[in-house]
């Protein structure tokens, strides 16, 4: 090769090298938007509008080597320029090196509790400039990073054992010192009542096909109750799903009092605001109405993941435990004003099996304003006739404890939601029953009774003498046997009988009720309907006395249809539509599925349907 071709060669590479400088290749799916989203909350990078003003202000290389010192510099120009973008870029500065640190880093509450002062006051604070833009990308990300922030100061406040007393946190700044003035509680219970506080963002749930969250301003929480031993016995029963610690949500905020950009003390004042995300869904902060952040799902599966590691499967069928368990419980604080929906189970089940409705319902701004929801845990051995008597007398102390004087008008709207077996205790707390028409079906003369004991015939007339109760107003019952089931017979029902352990003592109990109506007047002799599933017997003296019998109050039906066949076939499995179907329900819906017909989504959108229905009606 010549030389002159060699020269050739050598200025087109070198060209080519040139015009190689600049190029623009096209974006994988989803490349761009992830590029312009990251940021130091989602990523161990910088977001590129924090990485531009550091670029453009030819900072970027002495941020890498040294950010503590571009931190203090910018913290200085803030102050003196009052720019607004300035305050966000160091509250992710500030974000993007305290995620570097570990708790214990005396540096990790100084980066932590700066980033939310800087965060706050590109969002707020109103002697920065220009004005906020809310479509802005820092706007944005402004308000995840004061979020962000907060979380991990609660982290810090409770690996430093400060939840107990918050208004004694006072924590560095880059530039003086933040400190909690005083506490602002909108929860029923104030920090020192709650065993622990965590932060619902460190937990992914499961067993919830919806994750219930709203986004907005704040930092959603997860309130672990500890026993509270100083309050009244009538009061705790109430308050606590028995042997289970209960989570409730919260989300916290925190005010500043003056602003950072002219505070000349050293010393930044602020507020802790604790709200309770059942009960609303905006704030009043700042001088502004915000939708609030929260997440009423973690909790639900917070509590819930405990109650089942400690209950297996043969659990629901121990007497001694559905004893031990037994009562009715608030699933959030009782509140005046806020018509009580109560949940009752079905036969070898549990409260748990209303969360996934519970949760759906708290996600209706409607139904959450006007509702508050309430579980009934009863041992479902015993006969439905004992436990509906125990039912009705929770009922009516409920009404004592919480609305003693009759002021509470939403009380007296009172629903009740049953499933299966669930729905035969509902329906007796709105119909009307004598122990006449017990002993006329039992064939016993009324000489049997008269020759009772005192004790006995109380019992009695606590069973089986019972009028509607004049505060529920309506009934939903969902895949309820109302004449029976076959199942309850024969093979299957044999080996109900066997898993069922009764309580000690019940067979004693059961006796001061069941004994008269048994010819048989021998102290050995077998009781009838001894177990709670041989009520559920087409043929059984329960479903001859109740099975006819008709709600006194509006009422509905949701009943499952494993095949959707003519009404004649229709069944759910357990109980089929002959059985199910009482004539002048509100309204009846068929549901594609079995027994388990609360779980379908269709079934939880008629509940919806229902109390919309019912808070309009109630109004009237």
């Amino acid at each position: 090769m010549t030389y002159r071709t060699f020269l050739i060669l050598l200025i087109a590479f070198l060209l080519q090298c040139g015009t190689a400088t600049y190029s623009t290749i096209s974006y994988s799916k989803y490349e761009q938007i992830r590029a312009v989203r990251e940021n130091a909350i989602s990523s161990e990078n910088l977001s590129l509008i924090t990485t531009r003003f550091l670029k453009s202000n030819d900072l970027y290389k002495r941020y890498q080597e040294a950010p503590r010192v571009v931190i203090y510099d910018l913290d200085n120009r803030l102050v003196a320029l009052k720019t607004r973008e300035l305050a966000y870029y160091l509250a992710e500065l500030c974000y993007h090196v305290g995620s570097e640190l570990d708790l214990e880093d005396p540096m990790f509450g100084r980066m932590f509790a700066s980033s939310l002062v800087y965060s706050y006051t590109y969002l707020f604070d109103r002697k920065a400039t220009p004005a906020a833009d809310p479509f802005s990308m820092e706007f944005r990300f402004a308000l995840e990073t004061y979020n962000r922030s907060l979380a991990q100061l609660v982290r810090f406040a409770k690996r430093n054992r400060k939840l107990a007393n918050l208004t004694d946190l006072n924590l560095p700044l880059i530039r003086g010192t933040l400190s909690m003035e005083k506490a602002e509680v909108e929860t029923a219970w104030t920090p020192k009542n709650f065993l622990e506080v965590e932060v619902a963002y460190d937990y992914k749930n499961e067993g919830f096909s919806n994750q219930i969250s709203k986004f907005g301003i704040g930092t959603p929480l997860i309130l672990i109750r500890k026993h509270p031993e100083k309050e009244p016995e009538e009061r705790r029963k109430y308050e606590f799903v028995a042997g289970v610690g209960q989570a409730y949500p919260g989300t916290a905020l925190i005010a500043l009092e003056e602003s950072y950009l002219e505070n000349r003390n050293l010393t930044l004042k602020a507020i802790i605001h604790l709200y309770d995300p059942v009960h609303r869904d905006r704030v009043q902060f700042s001088g502004l109405d915000l939708p609030m952040e929260s997440d009423t799902t973690t909790p639900l599966a917070y509590m819930l993941s405990g109650a089942e590691k400690r209950d297996g499967f043969f659990a629901k069928f121990d007497g001694e435990v559905g004893l031990e368990r037994k009562g009715l419980y608030l699933v959030y604080p009782y509140r005046k004003g806020k018509i009580p929906v109560v949940f009752v189970h079905g036969l070898a089940s549990s409260p748990f099996i209303w969360f996934p409705m519970i949760n759906e319902l708290l996600a209706d701004p409607k139904i959450k304003n006007n509702y508050q929801f309430w579980v009934y845990w009863y041992p479902t051995g015993n006969p439905i006739t004992i436990s509906a008597a125990d039912f009705r007398d929770t009922l009516r102390d409920l009404r004592k404890t919480y609305d003693p004087k009759g002021e509470d008008s939403a009380f007296d709207k009172m629903m009740l939601v049953g499933h299966s077996m669930g729905g035969l205790l509902s329906k007796l707390m709105v119909t009307k029953s004598k122990k006449e028409d017990w002993m006329k079906a039992a064939n016993v003369s009324p000489e049997k009774f008269e020759s009772l004991n005192l004790e006995s015939k109380e019992e009695v007339r606590r069973v089986f003498d019972f009028k509607p109760l004049p505060f529920v107003k309506r009934v939903v019952f969902i895949a309820t046997p109302q004449r029976g089931s076959n199942l309850a017979e024969g093979f299957l029902a044999s080996i109900a009988r066997a898993l069922f352990i009764l309580p000690k003592g019940a067979l004693h109990n059961i006796g001061k009720a069941y004994k008269f109506l048994t010819s048989d007047s021998k102290e050995e002799s077998i009781l009838p309907e001894t177990y709670g599933v041989d009520g559920l017997s087409p043929n059984s003296l329960f479903m001859k006395v109740t099975g006819e019998l008709k709600p006194e109050v509006p009422f509905h039906s949701i009943i499952g249809n494993s095949k959707f066949r003519d009404l004649e076939w229709i069944n759910d499995s357990v109980v089929p539509y002959d059985s199910s179907h009482i004539d002048g329900a509100e309204s009846e819906l068929l549901i594609d599925s079995d027994h388990s017909v609360q779980d379908h989504m269709p079934t939880i959108l008629e509940i919806k349907r229902i109390l919309w229905e019912h808070s309009e009606n109630s109004k009237k």
